[in-house]
């Protein structure tokens, strides 16, 4: 209610057609477009070139600049006002300038979209009592069906990093293996009975040892 009425009272200090912000911006464009030429292709459509060589295209019959900013602010751009100047300058029928911007800035349809009242209300002491109880019991839970995830979910980079640790172990527990287990094919066995090499115990054919 208080914005409303806010709304209201800059509605009634404005003057002209426009919105505050559709005359600013409609301003700006006007005295930018003193920086471009227009030359006309004999139909309704422009070719604005300006100071840095951008050169667009205007259509005054579909509202259309090919530098997209009239489509999309519903104002006509500097391209566009430069077009409409070549057209007073010819002596066309160019009419007023904000009927070319969209009638979402016009002042009438702001007044239009205020033109509402609000209501006003009792204290909140006032109120009628709800019959809706005090308590809220929370919805049944249904536990699912399987393993609960973790609550923490790895991503692709932590996936590879730990994929890259476990083959660096794997790789570091071979190394240490092959280095552990010497072979035993160039080793000289010696006979714990009679002392000598090239046999064991077991092969020894000395007796008692000797």
């Amino acid at each position: 209610m208080k914005r409303v009425c806010n709304v209201i009272k800059v509605l009634n200090k404005c003057q002209g057609p426009l919105t505050p912000t559709g005359t600013r911006i409609l301003e700006a464009n006007i005295t930018l477009a003193s920086k471009y030429h227009a030359r006309w292709n004999r139909g309704q459509k422009y070719q604005v070139k300006g100071p840095w060589n951008d050169q667009h295209v205007v259509d005054i019959e579909k509202r259309e600049c090919s530098y997209r900013k009239w489509e999309l602010t519903g104002i006509p751009c500097k391209h566009a006002m430069t077009s409409l100047n070549e057209m007073a300058d010819n002596n066309e029928k160019v009419g007023e300038l904000y009927t070319y911007v969209h009638k979402v800035y016009w002042l009438d349809t702001w007044k239009e979209m205020y033109s509402f009242k609000v209501e006003p209300i009792k204290s909140r002491a006032m109120w009628p009592k709800s019959d809706c109880p005090t308590t809220l019991v929370p919805p049944p839970h249904n536990k699912a069906i399987g393993r609960p995830k973790k609550k923490k979910r790895i991503t692709a980079e932590e996936r590879i990093d730990i994929q890259q640790r476990k083959r660096q172990a794997n790789s570091q527990s071979q190394k240490d293996n092959e280095t552990q287990s010497l072979s035993s094919k160039f080793l000289t066995v010696t006979c714990s009975k009679c002392k000598q090499k090239g046999h064991n115990s077991r092969t020894c054919k000395a007796k008692d040892g000797n």
